[in-house]
């Protein structure tokens, strides 16, 4: 028989240690759920931005869209019957077997040099001394950024490159926007090419895409050579109101002796008009 008047035992609380260890447990599982979330949205929202930004690393993309659509105002033929042929490169041919090159009866070359106010293309001093190595005729070409100071560009192109006689003029590329209006782009361009032009005594080649140039450059500077980029023959090349000087007709090319897919392209001329086109410099 209980006494009456012995204190009761104190209950237990039931513990909840274990269900917080759950809790603990299950939070440190999903913690890296929405981590993962947010930096793959992040690399898409980079994605899109470099899309759609002029300049930006996939911007090509959204160029060959646009020139894809560009309205036609040409005569369409094909790259079959000119004689000289070349191709252009910058740091993504690395190696290059020139002889190989040669023999396929490659006449000129271009290299990327120089791109903006700072960037200078770390494989330009090989292929430079290579071409001509190799007597492939060489010309050196700036990618133009128009939201950076087209004098400081100039300067950058001039300190990087030195001529010598038998080279190519000098080559502004121009294909990107930087959210500049046509005026913006059009002054800088302008102030590059006569830094330059004084520079050498030659005018300058432009480079451009064949969009670009109709929406951006179309009845301004005519007195210049045009290179002209345009990958779709079926819908032309020849632009309406001026004739190219080279055609870049294709950037999936191929050649022995270089890996990967090629820039290539025709001079609208004989070996003598490009070897007249070459730099000479004035002799004292």
């Amino acid at each position: 028989m209980k006494n009456k008047n012995q204190p009761l035992a104190p209950r237990k609380r039931p513990t909840r240690t274990a269900s917080r260890k759950k809790s603990a447990t299950a939070s440190a599982g999903t913690w890296w759920k929405p981590l993962t979330l947010g930096i793959a949205g992040f690399l898409v929202l980079c994605l899109i931005i470099e899309y759609f930004k002029e300049g930006g690393r996939l911007a090509f993309l959204r160029h060959k869209v646009e020139e894809a659509t560009q309205t036609n105002t040409a005569v369409t033929f094909s790259p079959e019957g000119y004689e000289v042929t070349g191709l252009d490169i910058s740091h993504h041919q690395r190696e290059i077997d020139w002889k190989a090159v040669k023999a396929q009866k490659i006449k000129f070359t271009f290299i990327k040099a120089t791109e903006g106010i700072t960037h200078q293309d770390r494989y330009f001093a090989r292929h430079w001394r290579q071409a001509k190595k190799h007597d492939v005729l060489r010309g050196a070409y700036h990618f133009f950024l128009p939201a950076r100071d087209a004098e400081k560009q100039a300067r950058n192109f001039l300190n990087r490159v030195k001529l010598e006689a038998g080279d190519l003029p000098p080559v502004l590329d121009v294909e990107v926007t930087n959210h500049q209006s046509d005026e913006e782009i059009r002054a800088g361009v302008q102030l590059w090419l006569d830094m330059v032009e004084e520079e050498y005594g030659l005018k300058p080649i432009i480079y451009t895409n064949y969009a670009f140039y109709e929406k951006h450059l179309a009845g301004y500077f005519d007195a210049y050579p045009l290179w002209v980029a345009h990958y779709s023959p079926e819908k032309s090349h020849r632009l309406a109101n001026r004739d190219w000087v080279f055609w870049q007709h294709t950037e999936t090319g191929r050649l022995e002796g270089v890996k990967g897919n090629l820039d290539l392209n025709v001079f609208n001329g004989t070996m003598e008009d490009l070897y007249n086109m070459c730099y000479e410099p004035e002799t004292l």
